[in-house]
């Protein structure tokens, strides 16, 4: 038979346990707050709207360019991930580095060389930030 101060113990105790259980598991989990890519996301320059690259992209062609939108999706195999600013959507294709798996929906700002050609613009990520 269980004493009646290991009940009352446990009465009074096992939420403030359980409560500090949980804030330790929070300070000693990491977060993950930020993910870089590639070479660091220059401040200094404007950031272009996906818009105008592909209104004009012959303006763009051969110009590293900073983008800020939202990850619409990725190939299965991680080799590309498809990069939506307001209604515009073009594929990313990374340069020195590997994409990993990347959620759907999340804000990216990209550092990308444009290359444009008859009919198609490429962008390929110098770098990558996603918070």
């Amino acid at each position: 038979m269980k004493s009646i101060r290991y009940v009352y113990f446990w009465k009074v105790f096992r939420p403030i346990i359980v409560f500090a259980i949980i804030i330790l598991a929070g300070h000693v989990v990491p977060v993950r707050a930020e993910l870089r890519l590639g070479v660091d996301i220059p401040t200094t320059e404007p950031l272009v709207g996906l818009a105008s690259v592909m209104g004009n992209p012959a303006e763009y062609d051969g110009k590293a360019i900073v983008m800020k939108g939202f990850v619409s999706g990725q190939c299965a195999s991680l080799c590309e991930f498809m990069f939506r600013d307001g209604m515009h959507t073009a594929t990313i294709y990374p340069q020195g580095f590997k994409f990993p798996k990347l959620k759907k929906g999340k804000p990216v700002t990209i550092y990308t060389q444009v290359i444009s050609g008859e009919g198609q613009v490429v962008f390929s990520a110098l770098g990558l930030k996603m918070e």
